[in-house]
């Protein structure tokens, strides 16, 4: 997924229906166009559709329907990304956890109702969910771990790693060069 925002055509963001699952959908052709468009809005997702259009060297009626294709089918996700420090979290970790087997749904809905948890995904292995969690000094931090994570039932063990810096985040992948099929 390729996070983005529109500066104008504010209605390409009302896409419907929801994004399929493309897990569940045979893998789609993307075209050298799809190519180039998911690699500009990366770069710079204020492009507009001029912008791109006079780039790319098509018109803005096709960029425009490109990009709410590629919205339709799941394969770009309009959305804006907060800056955790400008609100003040400068603190950033990661969990590991080790869950009851009999509890593990009832864990990850804890876990998920949780404001300070950024991004949560169920692992393989010897922990069996990971989240990262933000906050804005140590004192919340230790107070969040011990207060509220330790006291959900089925939580067997927890393992905290402090991020210091965050190099690459996640609205920055993009697929290696021969992830575009065409």
């Amino acid at each position: 997924m390729i996070f983005l925002t529109f500066r104008q055509n504010p209605s390409i963001l009302n896409a419907s229906p929801p994004p399929k699952l493309l897990s569940k959908y045979p893998l789609l052709k993307l075209t050298d166009l799809d190519h180039k468009l998911i690699r500009s809005l990366n770069r710079n997702a204020r492009y507009s559709s001029a912008d791109l259009a006079r780039e790319l060297g098509f018109s803005e009626r096709t960029i425009r329907n490109r990009i709410q294709r590629l919205i339709t089918e799941g394969i770009l996700k309009p959305v804006a990304i907060v800056n955790p420090i400008a609100f003040g979290y400068t603190l950033v970790v990661d969990i590991f956890c080790e869950l009851e087997v009999n509890r593990r749904e009832e864990v990850i809905a804890a876990l998920k109702r949780l404001p300070e948890v950024s991004y949560m995904a169920i692992s393989t292995g010897d922990q069996d969910v990971s989240f990262q969690a933000l906050f804005k000094n140590s004192a919340d931090m230790h107070e969040f771990i011990t207060q509220r994570v330790y006291t959900i039932p089925g939580i067997r063990r927890t393992r905290t790693v402090l991020v210091p810096q965050i190099v690459k985040d996640t609205y920055q992948w993009l697929p290696p060069e021969d992830g575009f099929t065409s």
